[in-house]
């Protein structure tokens, strides 16, 4: 094994209103029994903020072997914000000090996808084990997620994760393509999510954890955002397929409530932190593009809640046709009724065929009253759909490029003369 600690952070957006710690254990099918601590974030110079703690060593190396890398450990963090931190620490039989960057990221990327590949089913069964548990609580869900009956509400879509690598004097130097930042000490942007720090590696495992925090945080953030993106596409989808959408309106309101409570509870990390790990947020945030996602986000979502009151419209008004023929049809039902009432008062002593004949008359106007009210409205809908067509193909013949002449008989060009005047690209003998 080198001198190199390689951590791995990955933030999944949970919104609930957890911690404070309520159970000091819970039972996790398959695993065994899991202990909860109560912790914070060791970062902040102000205000404090709670988590929880489990420790998933034991649970994931038991499931889980990675060829010349040892897992060294694995915590999970959750925060009272909405998001769940997995943190892995490994290291590696190759002598990462001798790799260049592009080498070290390609590393970096293969172990995670083996790692999310792996771990996905015994983080699933944890989630579901300490929501039943009473761990987490308040869980807010996207409304894709709630309806899909899944065992756990962790969408690894709108996951996200950062890399470490802990060595004394780290020999890397910045990607040239990362604009000019300033993190606090120790810490040096190599890509964006990736980044060298000059510590001892073997410093107490929790000691790391907490330098680790201002990355974390704007990871944190970013996964919310994205799963907010993914919600309001999703939206957007069955709006544009779903002649009448499925998505429940107050369902995705609550959830977005839920977003951007967490993400500005997040957000508060730029005043309550200390100063050094408050430059590292700030430059942690700027290298992965936070504030550009806030605002794609904020536009996505701004045009989703535009199409979804326009289709509450839509929908209201089909309602309010509806009513209005039935009503209609109940008038001129009604109309007929009391004119047969009428026709038997002034008409007691009529014979049977008269009276079948006016009952006959009466029910064929009110048949016809009845389909005059729908029949229209259909027509009119069909007719107004085809003239559209009509009219949008008329259009399109009817542009013309400045300098077209009308379509008419295709003019015969003559044969090219000997001079070669009639060559493509020479003068015309057409005037």
């Amino acid at each position: 094994m080198t001198e190199v600690l390689h951590l791995q952070s990955r933030a999944y957006p949970v919104h609930h209103s957890s911690p404070p710690l309520t159970v000091e254990s819970f039972h996790v099918p398959g695993h065994g029994e899991l202990r909860a601590n109560a912790g914070e974030l060791g970062t902040l110079g102000y205000n404090p903020d709670f988590t929880i703690e489990l420790d998933l060593k034991e649970i994931v190396t038991r499931a889980i072997a990675l060829p010349g890398t040892e897992i060294v450990d694995c915590h999970a963090r959750i925060l009272s914000a909405g998001s769940i931190l997995v943190t892995y620490a490994l290291r590696h039989e190759a002598d990462l000090r001798r790799l260049a960057l592009a080498d070290l990221d390609a590393l970096d990327a293969r172990v995670n996808h083996a790692l999310r590949e792996a771990d996905a089913p015994i983080l699933a069964a944890v989630l579901a084990a300490a929501v039943a548990g009473g761990l987490v609580q308040g869980l807010a869900l996207r409304p894709d997620l709630a309806g899909s009956g899944g065992d756990t509400p962790v969408d690894r879509q709108s996951a996200r994760y950062n890399c470490h690598f802990v060595t004394e004097s780290p020999p890397w130097e910045t990607d040239p393509r990362l604009p000019p930042l300033s993190p606090g000490p120790f810490c040096k942007v190599l890509l964006p999510y990736t980044y060298a720090w000059d510590r001892d590696p073997a410093t107490a495992l929790h000691e790391l954890r907490t330098m680790l925090e201002p990355t974390d945080i704007a990871t944190a953030q970013q996964s919310l955002l994205v799963g907010a993106l993914l919600g309001g596409r999703r939206v957007l989808v069955d709006l544009a397929r779903a002649e009448y959408p499925t998505t429940d309106v107050h369902a995705f309101r609550r959830f977005l409530d839920g977003v951007w409570s967490d993400y500005h509870h997040l957000d508060g990390y730029r005043i309550e932190s200390a100063q050094g790990p408050r430059a590292t947020y700030l430059a942690a945030r700027e290298s992965i593009g936070l504030d550009n996602t806030q605002e794609r986000a904020d536009k996505l979502l701004g045009y989703v809640g535009n199409s979804l009151l326009a289709a509450a419209s839509q929908r209201t008004e089909a309602l309010d046709t509806r009513l209005n023929r039935v009503a209609s049809a109940l008038a001129m039902v009604t109309a007929a009724s009391f004119s047969l009432d009428v026709a038997v008062f002034l008409l007691p002593d009529v014979s049977l065929a008269p009276r079948i004949g006016v009952v006959s008359s009466l029910i064929g106007l009110a048949a016809v009253g009845i389909a005059a009210v729908f029949l229209p409205v259909r027509r009119m809908l069909r007719a107004s759909s085809g003239i559209a067509g009509v009219r949008s193909v008329r259009s399109v013949r009817a542009v013309r490029v400045p300098g077209q002449r009308p379509a008419g008989p295709a003019a015969v060009r003559p044969a090219p003369e000997p001079d070669g005047s009639g060559l493509a690209g020479g003068p015309s003998p057409l005037p």
